[in-house]
């Protein structure tokens, strides 16, 4: 027994409508706990972790 289109319409666009309920969601609670204020801090914080001399991450304090 074949399954409609109109069926195969409907649970493609569910299935889609899910996950960008889901990344909406995810993108609000990112931007709620304020991992996008300090953009370049990221970067430089990795920069200062990095000890060239060892080679590798330096401890952290």
């Amino acid at each position: 027994m074949e399954t409609p289109n109109w069926t195969l319409i409907i649970v493609f666009t569910a299935v889609g409508l899910a996950f960008a309920a889901g990344f909406v969601l995810f993108a609000l609670w990112a931007i709620r706990d304020g991992q996008f204020q300090d953009v370049e801090g990221v970067k430089f914080r990795m920069l200062e972790d990095f000890n060239p001399k060892k080679g590798r991450t330096a401890p952290r304090d």
